[in-house]
C-alpha cells in the first residue's frame, strides 16, 4: 500500500482546553494506528509534541494518558512513553516509507476512514476533513476502536480516473486486511460502484456526504437542499430581488440539491420580481475570464438591473466572487451581498466575515459511526440514509439589500 496516513495539522491556539486535547488525542492515535509511530518506538517528548501540535503540555499529557488506558501505549518509570507491540499485529499498514505498523489493535478494532485530506490555509480551526475525522475518532474511541485515515492523495484532489484508482486501491486495502468498518468519503463517484458492493459485503461501510447512485449502502450526509433553501430565503428577507446562485457543473446529489434549493425558495416566495437565476461554473482549473463572462455581463448592468446577491455552492466560490466584485468597482455587501456553504473559512482574505452554511462536520462523523455500529449489530437490515441539518451563520458579507436602502 502506499498511500500515507495524514493527521490533522494543528489548529493553532484558539482551541479551547478540552478541545486541544481531544485534538491532540486524536492524532497521536491517528499516528499511532497509521504506522507513523512503530511499535516500540519512544513516543517524542511532551515539549517536543506540545510544539509540533500548538497545545498545552498539559493538553499533551492527558491525551498520552488516554493512550495509555487504550492500551495503544505503554509507560513505565521515569521513560518516555512506548508504542504498544503485543501480539496482535496489524499487517501491511504501510505509514510512508515502507515501514509496517504493528499495534496492539487487530484489524477488526480498526475503522478506516477513506478520504482526501484536504484543506487550505484560509480554513479556520481544521478543513473539514480533519474535523470529520474528529469527530470519527472520538466516537470510536468511546467505543474502544480507533481510526485510520487513509489519503486518497495529498492536498489537491486529482483528476477522475487518478481519483478512482485511488479509491479502488485503497477499498481493496481495507478488505484484504480485515478492516472492522469503513467510512468512504468518494470523490469519483461514478465509478467503482460494483467494487463498493463487493467492499460492503464482506466490511460494513458508510458512504460520506456523496451518494454513489445505484450502489445499496448506508449513506449520511446533509440537507443540502433544505440549507441552500435557508440562506435564499434569508436573502428574499433581506429585500433581495435579484439573487444569482453560482455552482459547479457537477452531476452530484449534494450539487443539485443546492440548486434545487435555492430554486424552491425563489419559487415559493410568491414574488413575480424574484427571477431565477442559475450559473453554473464552467470546468476550468484557473480562474480565467471565461468563468466570469456571464456574471460580468450581470454585474456590468446598471445599479437598478444588476443582481442585488450571490449564492454560492461552496466557501472558496465565495471568496472568488467577493475578489471579482472588488475588481469590477463593487463593493460587499454595499452593493452586492455574498453567502457561502461550509463554513470553513469564517473570514474572507479582506478581513470581512463571509455569511455562509455551517456543516456540522464532527456531528457527520459521529452519525456515521452510529450507523456503521448499527450495521455491525444487523448486518441483513435495509440501508440507511442520514441527513443532518445545516446552520446558517450570518456575517459581515451579506445585508439589506441596496434597492432597500
Amino acid at each position: 500500500m502506499t498511500s500515507t496516513a495524514t493527521g490533522p495539522k494543528a489548529a493553532g491556539n484558539q482551541d479551547t482546553p478540552l478541545r486541544a486535547t481531544e485534538r491532540a488525542t486524536e492524532i497521536l492515535s491517528l499516528r499511532i494506528g497509521s504506522g507513523t509511530y512503530q511499535a516500540g518506538d519512544f513516543l517524542p517528548t511532551e515539549r517536543v509534541l506540545a510544539a509540533e501540535l500548538g497545545v498545552h503540555r498539559r493538553s499533551i499529557r492527558i491525551a498520552i494518558d488516554r493512550l495509555v488506558q487504550s492500551g495503544l501505549l505503554t509507560r513505565g518509570a521515569n521513560r518516555r512513553p512506548v508504542v504498544g507491540a503485543g501480539d496482535q499485529a496489524l499487517p501491511g499498514l504501510d505509514g510512508g516509507g515502507g515501514r509496517k505498523s504493528t499495534s496492539r489493535l487487530s484489524a477488526s478494532n480498526l475503522v478506516a476512514l477513506i478520504m482526501w485530506h484536504g484543506g487550505g490555509p484560509l480554513e479556520h480551526a481544521g478543513s473539514s476533513q480533519q474535523r470529520i475525522f474528529w469527530g470519527v475518532n472520538q466516537s470510536l474511541t468511546q467505543r474502544g476502536y480507533h481510526a485510520v485515515f487513509l489519503d486518497l492523495g495529498g492536498e489537491k484532489i486529482g483528476s477522475e480516473e487518478y481519483n478512482a484508482a485511488q479509491e479502488a486501491e485503497h477499498l481493496r486495502y481495507v478488505q484484504k486486511q480485515g478492516f472492522g468498518g469503513a467510512l468512504f468519503y468518494p470523490y469519483a463517484y461514478q465509478h467503482n460502484h460494483e467494487l463498493v458492493r463487493e467492499v460492503s459485503q464482506t466490511v460494513p461501510l458508510v458512504l460520506l456526504d456523496r451518494k454513489m447512485e445505484g450502489v445499496d449502502v448506508d449513506w449520511v450526509g446533509i440537507k443540502n437542499r433544505q440549507a441552500t433553501f435557508d440562506v435564499t430565503n434569508y436573502l428574499i428577507e433581506q429585500g433581495h430581488r435579484r439573487i444569482v446562485h453560482l455552482t459547479h457543473f457537477e452531476p452530484i446529489a449534494s450539487v443539485q440539491d443546492r440548486i434545487q434549493g435555492y430554486l424552491d425558495a425563489v419559487r415559493l416566495s410568491g414574488r413575480p420580481d424574484v427571477p431565477e437565476m442559475v450559473i453554473h461554473m464552467p470546468p476550468y482549473e484557473n480562474h480565467d475570464e471565461r468563468r466570469w463572462k456571464i456574471m460580468d455581463l450581470l454585474l456590468r448592468l446598471p445599479p437598478d438591473q444588476r443582481p442585488t446577491a450571490v449564492t454560492c455552492v461552496n466557501d472558496y466560490v465565495a471568496i472568488t466572487v467577493v475578489e471579482h466584485l472588488t475588481q469590477l468597482g463593487l463593493s460587499v455587501p454595499r452593493d452586492v451581498s455574498v453567502t457561502g456553504f461550509d463554513n470553513i473559512v469564517p473570514i474572507m482574505p479582506n478581513g470581512v466575515g463571509l455569511t455562509t452554511m455551517a456543516q456540522p462536520y464532527e456531528d457527520l462523523g459521529k452519525q456515521a459511526v452510529e450507523v456503521l455500529f448499527r450495521r455491525f449489530t444487523n448486518r441483513k437490515r435495509p440501508s440507511v440514509s442520514v441527513e443532518l441539518d445545516v446552520s446558517l451563520i450570518v456575517r459581515g458579507s451579506s445585508g439589506e439589500s441596496p434597492d432597500t436602502q
